[in-house]
């Protein structure tokens, strides 16, 4: 009756372990997945020839949700600096952001 018992704790422990890898690896995937989302939309803004202010949505598969906001930061003469931001989010409730600036010098033509 004891070795019974100890068998059904060392069981229900085992779920229990299994059941917390499983969700911890279901959370690296969203967010490697939230990561490569973000990476490709800042990629997209810094390979454009040149930005203005805007905000765009997109939607990816798996509930994935985008959205990429990009406006001006500082502009003196011929140096005008925007800020990229690209926010992910999907369900139930993770989201991540990232930031960064492209510089551009404007030319006489």
């Amino acid at each position: 009756m004891v070795s019974i018992s100890i068998l059904g704790i060392a069981l229900v422990t085992l779920f229990q372990l299994f059941s917390i890898s499983l969700r911890s690896v279901k959370k690296s995937e969203d967010y490697s997945m939230a990561l490569i989302h973000a990476r490709s939309l800042m990629d997209e803004a810094y390979a454009l020839p040149k930005l203005t202010d805007s905000a765009e949505s997109f939607d990816f598969e798996g509930g994935f949700k985008g959205i990429r906001t990009v406006s001006l930061k500082q502009s003196e003469e011929k140096i005008k600096i925007y800020e990229i931001t690209v926010t992910i989010s999907w369900p139930p409730s993770g989201k991540l952001e990232l930031k960064g600036l492209k510089a551009y010098y404007e030319t006489e033509e």
